[in-house]
């Protein structure tokens, strides 16, 4: 007898799930321990028990027709319940082995696996799904039968239960998504692509088209072969209106940005035009002056003092109006002009440029010790520093002065500072000194047009830096600007 071999009895005994055998008339032949511990009962009571004691569902059936079946089929999977010996009840997956060949009577092997934990997971899972709002569709590809979940069913409108396959899916698809989609289908269906993503719109019932994102997989038999497609599908019609409102944003912003570009180029050209042309009555004016005084001593006539006085007022003011227009000019080209990046040393831009700012002997220049040498277009660098020391002097106010220069390196750009000692800049006109035509410290006999610095400020903003002003100690203003190491093509250009 089967139950009187010790080997097969501790063995069972050693199983971590649960191993009947039961004969025809429903009785137990055998429970090995698990089963008992689980269930609560002694192996002594069991052997006094039967199979509907511990499962309900067969006080529904026929026993005798279930034992039919097994006999037949020979092997029988399929999930049911246990009840314990406190009336619990739980899941249970069943793997049923008919025998009429190792013992006197018929009967069957009956291994039995708690599914609690894997009810309890596919809950949250279900729930987690419900929560989010994903859509679960499950394709057998041999029957063509699709079984999709209550949320999908809600995502479009229709009543939970309705008739839903690959042709009610088809029928719901927006025609100009309908194509792309069903091809997508198919090349998924051919074994082609691994994944399965497909992007459409379907047809809600209250008439109106929501987007929707489906991936999915195959699930294969243990040959391999592809017997069901599973999948999920979420409603992204939130994510597809936002993405069409930047769209739109940034086709608005695109088109703001060039009409933005125009203005800028027509007002630099009219800036360059009207400052050119300007220019050449300016100095007729000049000369006119000067020819007043000539053809009145030609002809003997001494004007009065008032006179002499107003040709002197209108020469000065036309010598301003004309350095006015010359600044704007140069501001004008700022940008326009291509220059060549090359291998530069800041020691040569420095010298240069302390030479071109006509530096008083009474001011001391103090330089940076280091050199460096890298490769960047000279002439606009040049002509920050030779703006800020010229800055530097005329708004100094004692004939002997210090103007130091600084140059610090971090990971992709050079700061350079230019620091004097003069009377400094009060907080509050910080902002103001790099805006056009201001002059905070108008003096008698400067004629600047007040752009210096903003042209400064144009020249580090167009290479990729960026400029700041802040008070030096004891006394004196800093000028601090960052210079990048490798200035973009587009910056250039």
């Amino acid at each position: 007898m089967l139950t009187e071999n010790l080997n097969w009895r501790e063995i069972t005994n050693q199983l971590s799930h649960s191993v009947f055998l039961i004969l025809e008339d429903a009785s137990f032949l055998y429970v090995n321990k698990h089963a008992c511990e689980k269930l609560k009962y002694s192996p002594e009571e069991m052997s006094k028990m039967k199979v509907f004691d511990i499962t309900p569902r067969y006080q529904l059936v026929s026993w005798q027709e279930t034992w039919e079946k097994f006999k037949t089929l020979k092997r029988v999977h399929h999930e049911s319940t246990h009840c314990d010996r406190d009336g619990h009840e739980f899941p249970i997956l069943v793997n049923v082995t008919y025998n009429d060949d190792v013992a006197d009577k018929p009967f069957i092997i009956v291994h039995t696996h708690d599914l609690t934990e894997s009810h309890r997971n596919r809950q949250q899972l279900l729930l987690a799904i419900k929560a989010a709002k994903v859509g679960f569709w499950d394709y057998d590809l041999e029957t063509g039968n699709v079984y999709v979940s209550p949320e999908l069913y809600n995502q479009v409108g229709m009543e939970v239960g309705e008739n839903w396959d690959v042709d009610v899916w088809k029928s719901i698809l927006h025609p100009e998504d309908y194509d792309q989609a069903v091809a997508c289908l198919e090349e998924f269906q051919s074994g082609r692509d691994e994944e399965y993503l497909n992007v459409y719109r379907l047809r809600h019932t209250d008439g109106g088209y929501r987007w929707f994102e489906s991936r999915g997989q195959f699930v294969t038999d243990t040959t391999g072969k592809h017997i069901r497609m599973v999948g999920t599908q979420v409603d992204i019609t939130s994510q597809k209106s936002s993405e069409e409102e930047v769209r739109k944003m940034l086709h608005k912003s695109e088109a703001v940005s060039q009409s933005l570009a125009r203005s800028n180029r027509d007002l630099e050209q009219f800036a360059y035009v009207a400052s050119h042309d300007l220019r050449a009555p300016l100095r007729g004016l000049i000369h006119l002056t000067s020819w007043v005084r000539e053809d009145a001593a030609d002809a003997n006539i001494e004007l009065p003092d008032n006179v002499l006085e107003h040709l002197r007022k209108m020469h000065d003011q036309v010598e301003r109006m004309d350095a006015l227009l010359s600044g704007l000019l140069e501001y004008s080209r700022v940008g326009n002009r291509n220059h060549m990046q090359r291998n530069v040393h800041l020691r040569d831009i420095l010298k240069d440029s302390v030479e071109l700012s006509d530096v008083p002997e009474s001011f001391e220049i103090v330089l940076p010790e280091k050199d460096i040498t890298w490769v960047t277009v000279r002439e606009p660098l040049q002509r920050v520093f030779q703006n800020l020391i010229d800055n530097a002097v005329k708004h100094h106010d004692r004939d002997q002065g210090k103007i130091t220069i600084v140059c610090q390196e971090t990971e992709s750009d050079y700061v350079f500072s230019v620091i004097d000692d003069g009377p400094g800049i009060d907080d509050k006109h910080h902002d103001k000194v790099f805006e056009i035509f201001q002059k905070l410290h108008p003096s008698a006999g400067d004629e600047g047009a007040g752009l210096g610095l903003t042209i400064v400020q144009k020249l580090v903003q167009t290479a990729g830096g960026q400029i700041e002003i802040h008070n030096a100690s004891p006394r004196g203003t800093e000028f601090r600007f960052t210079w990048p190491k490798v200035i973009t093509e587009e910056a250039l250009n």
